[in-house]
């Protein structure tokens, strides 16, 4: 038992929405979550990588502020990309609970400290969370104010849920316009701390004056999610694909985030100053991540296929190959860069390789020459990975230009017993969104269907 709590006692003092914490008891619960933490890391760490591993990670690896600065003090360490991901997926599980655990009491020590509760959210901001941390943990308890019970709402659940989506979708719409727009970042306050904060909003706001029920604030928050992405759409920020594609990372974050919020809103008073304190915390956590330094991994996808013809018959459709026919696959049919057909100038080491696809031509100046084995090349100019959905002929999004680019690619054509050839091809791509293992599966699906294209059409060639 310790300070009159059991084990028992403190994981439900740390997971509530109510509890007040006080500064000495938000400090040493923080240095003690801070040291589960990094001992869960530690044995992952020690199963993925081994004892010498561990040895030579560099101690500014436990204390950095993103996943993405993380992986760039260790990759080094990792026998392969796999092992990383998988590493990076661990790690965000055990960090998951701890995250719940430093908002909630982050929220309730701001409560206790007599300002909004909305400053809580400074916990999500990188960097900027250490300030805060220290800052609450030296603020003395404010004198407790008395209870004053609300008055029946004025407003029906339909206008109170319209009112809760109106706040959550203008602070997030606002949000994703400064960060798209003026910062030029995709990272993790755009795409995991807007989501939640979008939920903690709705959610919240749903249930005051009068506390509504965990299902409105999930309703709301869901409402919420739609509008918000119908009016990026009508404001051209983005297209419908894109939107697909991280739609369901969004709705879980804010779902998550609508039963923080519903819990924030039946364990407080109202206060007039909440949505002010909300309009300036917003865009600290938007730019407090945006263009930290980080060297982006480089991702290898491989894709291979059987052709019923030798390496010397499958070469020349290797190096430049005819018109490829209109794609029966769904996803070239939605805006995707689709391959259309490819051409060399020269021959040999030096030689330029021109890939047309729908959205424009690779460049590909030839790096490995050794037919009828190995094709490998640089990608030194590329066209936009998709060309939107969208009610308008130009949408702002700079990703579109230049967060997923190919460095460099390879065929390999290997000879099997049965006198046909194996014939494998490989994209090695940078991507700069957060959170990188989620984007990266949407990445890698795409370019394996690009691929698998591109080698059914060889193989038709070389069979024919």
């Amino acid at each position: 038992m310790i300070y009159g709590r059991t084990p028992t006692e403190w994981i439900r003092f740390w997971f509530s929405l109510t509890a007040p914490v006080n500064r000495q008891v938000y400090l040493l619960s923080g240095l003690f979550l801070m040291a589960i933490r990094i001992i869960g890391e530690a044995i992952v760490l020690l199963a993925m990588i081994g004892a010498e591993g561990v040895a030579s990670v560099p101690p500014a690896f436990y204390i950095a502020p993103t996943f993405a600065l993380r992986g760039n003090l260790i990759r080094s360490s990792f026998g392969s990309d796999e092992a990383m991901v998988w590493t990076t997926v661990l790690m965000a599980v055990w960090a998951l609970p701890l995250l719940w655990i430093g908002v909630a009491m982050t929220f309730r020590r701001a409560r206790d400290a007599g300002v909004s509760q909305w400053w809580g959210l400074m916990f999500f901001a990188p960097i900027i969370n250490f300030l805060a941390i220290a800052v609450f943990s030296t603020m003395p308890s404010a004198a407790p104010k008395a209870v004053v019970e609300p008055s029946p709402p004025e407003e029906g659940h339909f206008k109170a849920a319209m009112i809760a989506t109106g706040l959550a979708v203008s602070f997030s719409v606002a949000f994703t316009a400064l960060s798209v727009l003026v910062l030029g970042d995709y990272g993790a306050a755009l795409f995991v701390a807007t989501p939640v904060v979008m939920g903690t909003i709705a959610g919240w706001r749903v249930n005051r004056p009068v506390y509504r029920g965990l299902s409105h604030a999930l309703i709301s928050s869901i409402v919420a999610c739609i509008f918000c992405g119908g009016a990026l759409v009508v404001f051209a920020l983005e297209g419908i694909v894109c939107l697909a594609m991280v739609a369901p990372l969004v709705i879980i974050l804010a779902l998550v985030g609508a039963a923080f919020g519903a819990g924030l809103a039946r364990s407080s008073a109202p206060s007039a100053g909440s949505v002010t304190s909300l309009a300036i915390v917003i865009p600290i956590i938007g730019t407090s991540d945006a263009n930290l330094p980080t060297e982006l991994p480089l991702y290898e996808m491989t894709s291979e296929i059987h052709v019923d013809a030798p390496p010397e018959a499958v070469w020349p459709n290797v190096v430049g190959f005819s018109d490829l026919p209109p794609p029966s696959d769904w996803l070239m049919n939605t805006g995707i860069a689709c391959p259309l057909k490819a051409r060399i100038e020269g021959e040999g080491v030096g030689a330029v390789r021109y890939c047309e696809f729908t959205t424009g031509p690779f460049v590909e100046p030839i790096t490995v020459w050794d037919p009828p084995h190995t094709l490998a090349f640089n990608v030194i100019e590329q066209p936009p990975p998709m060309a939107e959905w969208s009610p308008y002929e130009v949408v702002y999004a700079p990703h579109l230009d230049n967060t997923m680019l190919s460095q460099h690619g390879q065929f390999q054509l290997i000879a099997t017993d049965d006198g046909g050839t194996l014939l494998r091809g490989t994209t090695w791509y940078t991507l700069d969104l957060a959170p990188g293992a989620y984007w990266r599966l949407w990445s890698d699906f795409v370019v394996h269907r690009i691929h698998n294209r591109v080698l059914r059409h060889v193989k038709q060639l070389s069979e024919a």
